[in-house]
This record gives C-alpha cells, structure tokens and sequence, in this order.
C-alpha cells in the first residue's frame, strides 16, 4: 500500500517520519477533512498524535482523527475539490509541497490542488519561514501562489462549430489533444470543427440572433472575461453591419476555477 493510501484510508502516520529528532510534530483532521490541526515539539512520536487529535478537538473539530507525525523534516497536505487530503514530506520544504500536489492532481481528474498551508518543518536548521509559527499564518494568496507554481496540469478550452453555425464549448481539460477529442467526440456537437483552443484565458463567443450556416459566429481572446466578451459582440457587429449580436464568455485556466464574471450569465 502506498503513502497516500495509508494516510487516506488508515490515518496511520509512522510512514512520514524522516531521521531521529528529538522534536516531534503532528497532524490531524476532521471527519470531513475541512482543516488540519498541527501540534509541535513533543517528545515522541505517539505523543505528537495524540496531541494533534486533542488540538482538534479543542478547536470544535467533530470526529478528530489522526494524520501522522514527522521529525527533522517538513510536512505539507493538499487538497482537491472533493476535500480529499493528500500529504507531502520531505526534508525540503518545496519538494514536500511538490509531492503533496503531485499526488493530488494524480487523483483528482479536475485538478486545481491547493496545499491547505505552506510546509511546516520541524528540526534544526529550518528558517523561521518554515516553521509552524509562520507557515500557518500564510495567507490564502501565498498558499494559492505556491499551489499554482507546482501544477503541472493543463486547463485547456476549446471550442468548435457545427453544421448549423453554432459553437460548442468545454473547457478545464488536462491536455490540449483531450479537449478538441472530448468536443469533437460528443454527440450533440454534430459536424464539428475545431475553432480555436486556449489555455489561462478567456473566449467571448457572439453571433447575430436567427443567423444560421457556418461562419455565423465570431470569437474573441482575453484573460478578461468582459473584455472578451465585449470584444466578440463588436467584432460580430462589424462584420454583420448591425447591432443585434449577443455574446457570451468562457474561461479556462486554474486562477478561473473558482467561478468568473458572466460564468452564469446568458447571451446578452
């Protein structure tokens, strides 16, 4: 049984630890997995448990269980959309938050793993960064900005025209090649053809109302949701020679994950 699963299925924590300080940490969560709990400088390994399920209950934690515990190294856990936690150790603090991502993006087909804290380390020669007392004061841009850093999963979008003229959209893809095939391949996109694809950005799509046929419809490019949804309606405007285009936008990209102007809107 690998790491994650041990940690995921079993809460068993020995498998994190890293040399034999004297100093020993610990990590804990709740049922759910909506925080972890640290505790620092016990005296043993079991101690550090224990005392990390304590902190979590003393902080309304509902049905406290243990995640691990670690000596002479840095600890980091990530977490995908389904609140699933993943852990990172290493005596490195980047490379412990690099395999905390890693196994989360590996298991987690929509991606967009973010690390709950920055690494906390525990031992001699850690600089007071990486310590509990600062890692866990980091803010939600930092954790956010160390997160992105280590994603290697694409969020590609793409759109395609039918027969009739319309686009089709989908978007946040893992690879370029899966988005254009997933689109193409659906049944409802009948006679196809790719359009464009993009990645961390936005597509304002316009087309004039009761248009019908192919090259009907017009796109626009930018990281700004309204602009590019603006851009779209003018260009269509320009090349109808009128005024009755209607747009719409979509973004594909992880800073977009979290919902975008006009995500929710219709064509207006």
């Amino acid at each position: 049984m690998g790491l994650a699963a041990l940690v995921l299925l079993s809460g068993a924590g020995s498998v994190f630890a890293q040399g034999t300080g004297k100093a020993y940490a610990g990590a804990a969560t709740d049922e759910k997995n909506t925080q972890v709990y640290w505790v620092t400088s016990q005296a043993t390994n079991t101690k550090a448990q224990a005392a990390a399920v304590a902190e979590c209950k003393a902080k309304g934690g509902k049905g406290c269980v243990k995640l691990g515990w670690f000596s002479d190294s840095c600890l980091v856990y990530a977490r995908n959309s389904r609140d699933t936690l993943f852990p990172g150790n290493s005596v490195s603090p980047e490379i412990a938050a690099k395999m905390a991502i890693r196994r989360c993006t590996a298991d987690s087909a929509d991606g967009g793993c973010r690390i709950t804290t920055l690494p906390v380390c525990v031992g001699p020669g850690y600089a007071a960064e990486h310590r509990a007392q600062s890692a866990l004061r980091a803010s939600a841009e930092a954790r956010e900005a160390l997160s992105a850093k280590l994603d290697k999963r694409g969020y590609w979008g793409v759109i395609a025209e039918d027969e009739s003229g319309g686009l089709s959209y989908g978007d946040q893809y893992p690879s370029e090649n899966e988005a254009v095939e997933q689109l193409l391949g659906w049944e409802d996109c009948k006679g196809c053809t790719k359009v464009l694809t993009y990645q961390n950005s936005c597509v304002g799509l316009a087309w004039q109302k009761g248009a019908k046929g192919r090259g009907t419809s017009f796109t626009a490019l930018d990281p700004d949701p309204d602009t590019a949804r603006n851009q779209s309606r003018a260009v269509c405007n320009s090349k109808t020679g009128g005024q009755s285009c209607v747009a719409m936008v979509r973004c594909s990209g992880r800073g977009y994950m979290q919902g975008y102007k006009g995500l929710d809107e219709k064509a207006n």
